[in-house]
């Protein structure tokens, strides 16, 4: 096991001293009896064998103090330390049991013995890329920093670095290696990006359109999400984290079947059409909405008006101006007609479905960034943001990249009804998926139900995976909320 002991000395002012550690604070590495003479490495650069005193700057640094053992193994000893204040920082390490030094030994450069047509690749990272994984010509050779010798010729350099279970950090290069020099490169990752196009992925994260379905012509378009566990809420540091997003919880769900769009106004039309629902007459500043058709029909037909621009809103947009109880008859006339167990998602389900295996704030990154999805400041032709409210709309459903399970718009678009009625946070909340329902005083229509996701009229703030609303159920909130479809699988 691997312990460190740890005293700091204040550094007391004597002029010449304060004066030679101005800017430096210093790190005295200690060792005892077999971890003598063992290789220091702060940041993965060698400074020297321990014992060792080194001038660090301020900041956060990687300590790494290893020993080898034979050819294939060491006993290594690592640790993150925060340096600073001109404070001498002293550290007794003790070496833990060998492991594979393949990943981690410091080697030094004269001391590989290189073919005649071999190389050096001699390959450093950042301090925020170390131990990202290295591969050459797809074969993982260990973790960086690494010097690894290669054949003469032009080899694929990959260096990588999990984010989540579906985003990478990468760093690609072709290199051109030979006459027994040594090649050095320095790589900086990228920003995160989906992982499954990598050879190193998850067998379930392939396909990620298998098992849609339909239950009949008419029908919203539907794939199963699997089952599996995540954690619910957003944490205290990420930006624009609420108080009611927390505190952040583990939940683990069995396997369901969500739509893949949200329900379009086609659809809805068509249940309208059957069962004579009242609608109700309202509509959105801009777009959106059923409005009565005056012109003499039956008062159980609507159309869609037009947006200020003239455009018509065609089938193909999510439906809005829906409240929750239209949303809950829309999916029991569906059920009824199917046979099939249809229901709003609980906002556990959403929230993981949402995610699709990622941690940040949204399932594509932390940052907006442009045309991924609709929202008033996203970047694309739906926002308007040359002539707000004259352009803004919103956008035929799967207009933007699905997430990893396959989902579309799930962030942006309209705001999506869920079964759970609003709490202020999630002290008490289920762990297993469901809903959670809680009413203040008996059958009191006007409590909160949470809705998720953002619509085209909101700004990106409102565009995390965590990110939740509460809304009354009775009302229909003209252009900005809609629904999208769960069902229980057998």
């Amino acid at each position: 096991m691997k312990s460190v002991y740890i005293s700091t000395l204040l550094i007391v002012a004597a002029t010449a001293f304060t004066d030679v550690y101005a800017a430096d604070s210093t790190l005295s590495v200690a060792c005892k009896g077999d971890d003598v003479g063992a290789d220091v490495l702060v940041n993965g650069e060698f400074k020297g064998e321990c014992p060792v005193d080194v001038l660090v700057p301020e900041g956060t640094l990687k300590l790494k103090v290893q020993k080898k053992v034979d050819a294939s193994s060491a006993r290594i000893f690592e640790q993150e330390i925060r340096m600073g204040d001109n404070v001498l920082k002293s550290i007794e390490v003790l070496l833990g049991a060998p492991q594979n030094n393949a990943e981690s030994k410091h080697q030094e450069p004269a001391q590989l013995s290189l073919g005649q047509k071999g190389s050096l690749l001699s390959v450093t990272c950042k301090i925020d890329d170390m131990d990202a994984e290295v591969f050459i010509d797809d074969k993982l050779k260990g973790a960086c920093p690494l010097d690894v010798q290669v054949s003469e010729g032009t080899l694929k350099l990959r260096v990588q670095k999990k984010v989540d279970a579906l985003n990478d950090r990468i760093f690609e290069q072709e290199i051109r290696v030979g006459d027994g020099v040594i090649k050095k490169v320095e790589v900086q990752l990228g920003a995160a990006q989906l992982n499954a196009a990598s050879k190193r992925r998850e067998p379930e994260q392939a396909e990620v359109k298998k098992g849609t379905f339909k239950d009949c012509p008419g029908c919203p378009e539907m794939i199963v999400i699997p089952a599996g566990s995540f954690d619910m809420g957003s944490p205290d540091n990420e930006v624009g984290h609420g108080v009611d997003e927390g505190p952040v919880h583990r939940v683990t769900l069995p396997s369901f079947a969500l739509s893949t769009t949200e329900v379009t106004r086609g659809q809805y039309a068509a249940f309208v059409g059957d069962t004579k629902h009242d609608a109700g007459t309202c509509w959105a500043v801009n777009e959106s909405g059923w409005v009565e058709d005056r012109a003499g029909r039956n008062s159980g037909d609507f159309v869609f008006r037009k947006d200020l621009a003239g455009d018509n809103q065609f089938d193909d947009r999510p439906v809005s101006c829906v409240n929750w109880h239209d949303a809950q008859a829309y999916v029991q006339w569906l059920s009824k007609k199917t046979g099939k167990n249809y229901r709003l998602p609980t906002e556990a389900e959403w929230e993981y479905a949402a995610r699709a295996g990622t941690t940040t704030a949204r399932y594509w990154g932390n940052d907006v960034g442009r045309n991924n999805a609709n929202c008033s400041d996203c970047g694309h032709k739906w926002d308007g943001s040359a002539t707000p409210w004259e352009g803004a709309s919103s956008a035929p459903v799967g207009s933007f990249q699905p997430n990893a399970f396959g989902l579309y718009d799930m962030l942006g678009n309209v705001w999506e009804w869920t079964e759970d009625t609003y709490h202020n946070n999630y002290k008490g909340a289920p762990t297993n998926g469901s809903a959670w329902v809680q009413r203040t005083s008996g059958n009191d229509r006007s409590v909160g139900r949470v809705i998720r996701g953002g619509s085209w009229k909101y700004s990106s703030e409102f565009m995390r995976a965590a990110y939740r609303m509460g809304n009354e159920e009775v009302k229909r909130y003209e252009y900005k909320v809609g629904f999208r479809l769960a069902r229980t699988l057998p």
